[in-house]
């Protein structure tokens, strides 16, 4: 066996630690600002969770690998510092939760005495870097990848400038050249090969599953290991260059093929690649023996029960070392709650036994025991029976990938975990035979980032606000991701309310279960299984008003009712686009399934939910949000096709469908998409301001009226905040976010530069999000005041 100890730390580490506590002490003194004090904390790894001043310290684990003796340390130090959560990532890293600020400094110091840190956990840096958990012991694998990830980990982690890109980079290793896996959808990835006996990679870059996801481009066929560190090395110079530094949304690698076209942007890697062969020293890994440990153990005689029997089938898997087995031990979503942790500590300590070689964390968020003795079969079970509700369920309910969702990340917009747990529920309360789909990958991810892998599964669900009446919790619906050979990302379907996903993904595996045929569950996705899937969602598409069943409007374990305001600070803009792209999937979606529907009853419904998703989609570009369909399409009229906005054409389809309930589109088909066409073509011209284009005669006569509305400020630069005179007032007091966002940008658009704004928010989400929000476009907030139960605040336009 390899040796597979855990990269070096580096040198700079007390030093980057010295300086958190200095900048951390500054910012609860006031000294220092969040900025500048986020700017340093975050690539340190160190997030603040979704309650202000509660933190996160995200534990690098290359590959997954740490020993028992560290994660008991961690775990002690977990336990000293208060957390009450430790928490697995979809990356093999592990983290601590719900910190105070005043813990992270000795959290960080006993980390490091126990050979382990969280810096490069976040930011612009190079990401924790993943290899299969299987590597080393599965039988298949073409060579252990692990020692080569391990060693470019301590390579990265001690260079400046690894710190300094233009956005975060992922590397994923392969140990097996049939099986790409996550290699094919990270900023680098790594397949191992083999070539007249020299050991190399497969190299593919800018794979993604982000905003505009995609998968690798191939950059080399066959990259000796020895250019390893070139590799990496050249491509951090690349992307510092040509990076986008400007728009944090198109600052991945792959954005980068995008601008400037495949051809081009691998040339331009390959000759920063040729650069760094002749300046870069090789990458050799540090392999030493691992001898066979002398360990001493009660034996116990092998159990006959058909639970043990069954367990061995579920959860153990022989090594290619002869008498030598991994078992997998489930953590449900990756959650370690410190207040069962006595059980993990005794388990822990046993398997410290057989060596500091015999834990992974996978991507599956559970834990992997390796190189574990197969005569300690027995005893290992009499200790994992401590842990009944994991090692008794089957595997497809224990692999079910959820990111941290709404209820800690500060970007979520759904509560993830809450409707894995609620699917895993559902599955375990239904007939179907589970242990016949043992390889089912199903994943949920909170918001429209991809934390939760859900492009990279058989079934993936991202969350995303949803509407009828009212907002409520949904999700969209990813099929059939290639994770092997040629990989693929899982393609959208459409959506779902959180409250009907579980049963959607049970019926849909009875459909495959009853198939009888003899072929995965990817493929039979790809293949009949899609088609069923459509199907159901359209079982599912109506919801019940909220009078008439409000478990719709709440999300799977929220108290309060769901709401479209985006859940941090300074993020309203996000729920205002989330918004939008409900009514783009809908006309994206329908228009599909017209190319195919025959049925002329069914191409009607299609074609007048294009009508209205299209009337309804950039109402809120205007602070609307309509309490009916009859007042979408009224507002629609009067804002976007009396205003000119839209042709006039359009207005008798609009009012067709604002007049006539159910009536037959089938002879306006070509007129519904025409205007779908016109409106999508209209917001992909809109500017930052959430401003449209006009046509060039009309836009002069409404610019001229905007401007004249409005005076250049005449304040004297020594008043100060609090007695400047605004050149606009704006009360939106009793406006919701995002709208009371997308409301202030509308006033800022007609104020020219310099001048002032002054508005009233309620106390609560508008006054934290609005002033963050306008900050992030680039605006200053002179001041915010509490007055009365409400605040005033006054912006400066940029």
């Amino acid at each position: 066996m390899g040796n597979q100890t855990t990269y070096r730390l580096p040198e700079s580490l007390s030093g980057d630690i010295t300086k958190f506590s200095t900048l951390a002490e500054g910012y609860t003194g006031k000294q220092v600002s969040a900025t500048e004090f986020k700017a340093f904390r975050v690539p340190m790894g160190v997030y603040e969770q979704r309650k202000d001043d509660v933190y996160m310290a995200r534990v690098r684990a290359t590959g997954g690998v740490i020993s028992p003796t560290q994660l008991l340390g961690l775990i002690a130090t977990a336990r000293a510092h208060n957390s009450n959560l430790l928490h697995l990532t979809t990356r093999q890293e592990i983290q601590i939760q719900n910190l105070d600020l005043s813990q992270v400094e000795g959290v960080l110091r006993e980390l490091q005495q126990q050979g382990l840190a969280t810096k490069g956990g976040g930011g612009n840096t190079v990401r924790n870097i993943m290899v299969s958990e299987m590597s080393e012991i599965g039988a298949d694998e073409t060579f252990d990848a692990t020692p080569y990830a391990i060693e470019l980990t301590s390579l990265m982690v001690a260079e400046p400038d690894s710190y300094l890109l233009p956005r975060k980079m992922k590397i994923a290793f392969s140990s097996n050249e049939h099986d790409i896996d996550y290699a094919g959808i990270n900023d680098v990835g790594l397949v191992a090969q083999i070539r007249n006996d020299e050991k190399g990679f497969r190299v593919y870059v800018g794979g993604g599953a982000g905003a505009k996801p995609s998968t690798g481009w191939l950059l080399f066929d066959f990259m000796p290991a020895s250019d390893l560190y070139r590799l990496v090395k050249s491509l951090k110079r690349f992307f510092s260059a040509h990076g986008n530094r400007k728009n944090r949304n198109q600052a991945r690698i792959r954005f980068i093929f995008y601008k400037l076209g495949q051809e081009e942007t691998l040339r331009l890697i390959r000759q920063y690649f040729d650069e760094e062969r002749a300046i870069s020293p090789d990458l050799i890994p540090i392999e030493t023996p691992n001898p066979r440990p002398q360990y001493t153990y009660n034996p116990q005689p092998e159990p006959t029960s058909e639970e043990y029997k069954l367990w061995l089938r579920r959860y153990v898997a022989p090594q290619r070392q002869q008498g030598y087995v991994s078992v997998l031990l489930p953590v449900i979503l990756g959650n370690i709650r410190m207040d069962s942790i006595a059980r993990l500590e005794k388990l822990l300590q046993f398997i410290a036994t057989f060596g500091e070689q015999t834990l992974r964390f996978t991507v599956t968020q559970n834990i992997r025991l390796r190189n574990i003795p197969a005569e300690a079969l027995p005893e290992l079970y009499s200790l994992l029976r401590e842990f009944p509700d994991e090692i008794s369920t089957p595997l497809v309910a224990n692999n079910i990938v959820s990111c941290t969702g709404a209820d800690t990340c500060r970007l979520g917009v759904c509560l993830s975990k809450g409707l894995a747990a609620a699917i895993r529920r559902q599955l375990l309360r239904s007939n179907l035979d589970l242990d016949r789909l043992e390889n089912v990958t199903i994943h949920v991810t909170g918001c429209p980032n991809s934390c939760g892998q859900q492009l990279w599964a058989d079934l993936g669900f991202a969350g995303h606000p949803l509407r009828n009446e009212r907002s409520y919790p949904g999700y969209q619906v990813f099929l059939a991701a290639q994770r092997h050979n040629e990989p693929q990302l899982a393609q959208s379907i459409g959506n779902i309310a959180a409250y009907d996903a579980p049963r959607f993904v049970v019926k849909l595996l009875k459909d495959y279960l009853d198939t009888n045929a003899d072929i995965s569950f990817t493929q039979y996705l790809s293949q009949s299984g899609k088609e069923k899937a459509i199907s159901l969602l359209a079982e599912y598409k109506h919801i019940p008003a909220f009078a008439d069943d409000k478990n719709y409007y709440f999300d799977w374990g929220a108290e309060e009712l769901f709401t479209v305001t985006p859940r941090g600070k300074a993020e309203c803009s996000a729920g205002l686009f989330d918004m939008i792209n409900v009514d783009l999937d809908t006309i994206k979606n329908n228009r599909k399934a017209l190319e195919a529907e025959v049925d002329t009853s069914k191409r009607s419904l299609l074609t007048g939910e294009i009508v209205f998703a299209a009337s309804r989609m950039l109402l809120v570009t205007r602070g609307l949000d309509p309490k009916s369909n009859e007042e979408a399409y009224d507002l629609f009229v009067e804002n976007f096709i009396d205003t000119e906005y839209v042709d006039f054409r359009f207005k008798p389809l609009v009012l067709k469908a604002r007049n006539t309930p159910n009536a037959d589109f089938n002879d306006d088909t070509p007129e519904a998409l025409a205007l779908a066409d016109a409106v999508t073509e209209l917001y992909n011209g809109m500017d930052d301001s959430l401003q449209f284009k006009k046509p060039a005669a009309k836009t002069t006569a409404h610019g001229a009226q905007t401007t004249s509305q409005v005076k250049p400020s005449e304040t004297a630069e020594t008043d100060t905040p609090a007695t400047q005179k605004a050149d606009r007032f704006k009360d939106l007091r009793g406006v919701l976010c995002p709208m009371n966002f997308v409301r202030t940008k509308l006033e800022l658009a007609t104020l020219k530069s310099g001048q002032l704004l002054e508005i009233l928010l309620d106390d609560g989400q508008p006054i934290d999000n609005v002033p963050g929000s306008v900050k992030l476009e680039g605006h200053s907030v002179l001041l915010q005041e509490p007055v009365d139960g409400f605040w005033r605040v006054l912006i400066r336009k940029k």
